[in-house]
């Protein structure tokens, strides 16, 4: 099983900063060794984004004294505070991130930033009556897996990004309920073991079949959730993230409470905290924590949860099983319909690239930007379907997806800009 790679992790701007500086890549490694490859690839993101923002260059950086280098980083943060194009939590981050950067080469920046968290933010556990509200409204099935894996599992959002068929292979293939899943935790570079019940199965099973459907043989290295754009690979953590939110947001129920500057908020971390509540008092909290992915204290050495002991997993299993009740929230099923609208979405997708060369998935997302909303699935599967029909008319608006570079030449050329694409590359269409 691939464990690391930062090839799959990084950012294009943070990818292009690793592999183009020395110094980058000396203090990545290290971090990837002394703290986990997940905090190695946020904060050489961050690098990345001060990079941009400040006008130097890491070679430039490490070159400073402490004085210098605390009066670049002032300076900077002062900056992006006037623009207001960053929270303080996030001017925060990347202060640190930075720190560290100049700390590898023995640059101790001492100031203080020159702004406060403003905002203290708590996490608002969703009741078993929000969590299916949520569930409801989360009407894509990988969406869906991913929350019950969170809520019903334990999981974190990154763990379930690197979550492969072999992880749940054994008990899946024999029908055994609760199943079994081995995760591997890249916080930590180790394995642990949790649960699912037979409601996310079987949701599992729906999607390997929906993506067998499309020609896609399932292997023990498949993702259980994959990245519709990178073929082989799990969905990336933002991505994922940025999914589940937007399912919260949908749900209708009430995701942020303010107490004074706290704020206490339902975010995606708060269905794993959901996982947490709802076993204590139910489930020993030795094997809770074992879920959770804490096995290193030395009651996991001598119990055999830390070196997933084949009699302590089944031991594990039957207390799992009686918690179960105290853990699922009904919600209603994914009906047919919706189903069979996701694969004919993803049929069309599929013959408008390997046919025609057009992304459709970008045609959408200029489309919502056209709209300011995200379009439902009837609304995506008519847009594709016309799209496809102008084609077979004859009567297509030819697009193109350039970088900025290009746009020049195409302007002078008849064709007309029609957006910018989270990818940073530019959408355009015949004048």
């Amino acid at each position: 099983m691939e464990r690391f790679s930062y090839r799959y992790t990084l950012s294009k701007r943070a990818l292009k900063l690793y592999e183009g500086c020395g110094e980058v890549k000396a203090w990545f490694d290290e971090l990837v060794a002394v703290r986990s490859g997940r905090t190695a690839c946020d904060y050489v993101d961050m690098l990345a984004d001060f990079v941009d923002g400040c006008g130097l260059s890491p070679k430039e950086l490490v070159k400073l004294s402490p004085n210098e280098a605390f009066s670049v980083l002032k300076n900077w943060a002062v900056a992006e505070i006037r623009k207001g194009s960053k929270s303080a939590g996030r001017l925060y981050t990347i202060w640190n991130a930075v720190k560290s950067f100049l700390k590898f080469y023995g640059i101790v920046v001492q100031g203080k930033p020159p702004f406060k968290k403003g905002v203290k933010y708590l996490d608002k556990i969703p009741t078993k009556e929000e969590l299916r509200q949520i569930l409801n409204a989360a009407t894509s099935i990988p969406t869906r897996i991913a929350i019950e894996l969170m809520c019903y599992g334990g999981l974190r959002p990154e763990d379930i990004c690197d979550l492969t068929y072999s992880s749940i292979k054994n008990d899946f293939e024999k029908g055994i309920s609760p199943c079994a899943v081995f995760v591997p935790q890249a916080k930590s570079d180790s394995v642990y073991v949790t649960f699912i019940p037979e409601t996310t199965v079987e949701l599992i099973r729906q999607y390997f079949k929906l993506r067998e459907s499309k020609g896609e043989k399932i292997t023990e290295k498949s993702p259980i959730i994959a990245n519709p754009r990178q073929k082989g690979k799990g969905i990336r953590r933002k991505t994922l993230t940025a999914k589940i939110e937007n399912v919260i947001a949908k749900s209708g129920i009430q995701s942020q409470l303010i107490f004074g500057n706290k704020v206490q908020r339902i975010r995606p971390y708060s269905l794993r905290k959901y996982f947490r509540s709802n076993l204590t008092g139910h489930a020993p909290n030795e094997y809770i924590e074992a879920w959770l992915g804490h096995t290193s204290g030395l009651e996991h050495v001598y119990s055999g949860t830390r070196d997933l002991d084949p009699s302590t997993i089944e031991r594990m299993r039957e207390v799992y099983k009686r918690c179960e009740p105290f853990l699922l929230a009904t919600a209603q099923p994914l009906d047919q319909n919706s189903l069979v609208k996701e694969a004919k979405i993803e049929a069309l997708k599929s013959i408008a690239k390997s046919l025609l060369g057009i992304d459709l998935l970008e045609i959408k997302i200029a489309k919502e930007k056209e709209v300011g909303r995200e379009l439902n699935k009837d609304e995506e599967l008519e847009l594709y379907e016309r799209e496809l029909k102008r084609l077979r008319d004859g009567k297509h608006n030819p697009q193109r997806i350039i970088h900025e570079k290009e746009l020049e030449k195409y302007l002078a050329e008849g064709w007309q800009f029609v957006s910018v694409l989270p990818s940073q590359k530019i959408l355009i269409k015949k004048g």
